[in-house]
């Protein structure tokens, strides 16, 4: 299968599309939200890191349960495909946005 260019964590831009491979730190418990447009939410917080960096793996809503059904575990390998890069109050974020697909190595 062909890949897009694996960038390094280091490398990754404010508000672009990328594909990361990346080592699990840790995994965060979901926690549920009021959504500001009304009704509940749901988020999974997964920090990563590859040779150069580390950065959070944001989960949302239904992709909370990739964690299970993948299943993600600490120490595991994943490749994020064309997910969603943006740099927030807490640092770098990714998540799997609209187009993005997460798969274990």
């Amino acid at each position: 299968m062909f890949m897009a260019n694996i960038k390094s964590i280091k490398d990754l831009k404010d508000r672009e599309e990328a594909t990361i491979e990346v080592e699990v730190a840790k995994i965060a418990d979901t926690r549920e939200f009021e959504k500001r447009t009304g009704g509940k939410g749901k988020v999974r917080n997964i920090n990563v890191r590859d040779e150069t960096g580390s950065c959070r793996l944001a989960l949302w809503d239904m992709d909370v349960d990739l964690v299970d059904s993948l299943p993600i575990q600490v120490g595991g390998k994943l490749r994020c495909v064309d997910c969603y890069v943006k740099h927030t109050d807490f640092g770098l974020d990714i998540s799997k946005g609209k187009k993005g697909k997460i798969e274990r190595i």
